[in-house]
């Protein structure tokens, strides 16, 4: 019989699961306590939720959540890093912190819509630009040939204004 304590944790891992665009899994054997401190206030600053979950409760959760799948992830003692927004910034910030503070978290692998990944495709999501990059560039490239028409276009009216404009000169 689970303690209520346990269904509360399996309650809010289910939220997690069924409102995250990704939830990517990690192992952190070897981390001391201020290394997950840090670990968690640096996820914090970024809008990512990471949580050390129990194994058996989270497979319980993703049952009830209908994410039969994450049991794939969980490997050992695992913490997962939720993210609601853009699924590239939640990989750069675990790919960026295991980079940056050399420590031995690993990851491995996400699940993003019911979808699972594994560690190298969560590294290469991490190396892609973000969504704001993207539509950035595609904005850019859509008007590349709107600009190019309107430069074909004055292009006579200006060489026009530039001739009178010499000749006027030449008069005076």
């Amino acid at each position: 019989m689970p303690t209520p304590e346990k269904e509360k944790q399996v309650e809010e891992i289910k939220n997690r699961l069924e409102n995250c665009t990704i939830a990517i899994a990690t192992g952190y054997t070897g981390m001391s306590a201020t290394d997950m401190n840090n670990l968690r206030s640096e996820m914090r600053a970024q809008n990512i939720e990471y949580l050390v979950v129990k194994n058996t409760l989270t497979l319980r959760a993703a049952a009830e959540a209908g994410k039969d799948r994450i049991n794939e992830l969980l490997d050992g003692p695992t913490g997962l890093a939720f993210g609601y927004g853009d699924a590239t910034s939640v990989a750069k910030g675990i790919n960026n912190y295991i980079n940056t503070a050399r420590l031995p978290l690993e990851i491995h692998g996400a699940m993003m819509n019911n979808d699972i990944l594994g560690s190298n495709q969560v590294i290469q999501l991490a190396s892609l630009p973000s969504k704001d990059q993207l539509i950035a560039q595609l904005v850019g490239q859509m008007q590349s040939p709107i600009t190019s028409i309107v430069n074909v276009l004055s292009a006579p009216y200006r060489n026009l204004a530039v001739v009178l404009q010499r000749r006027l000169e030449q008069i005076q």
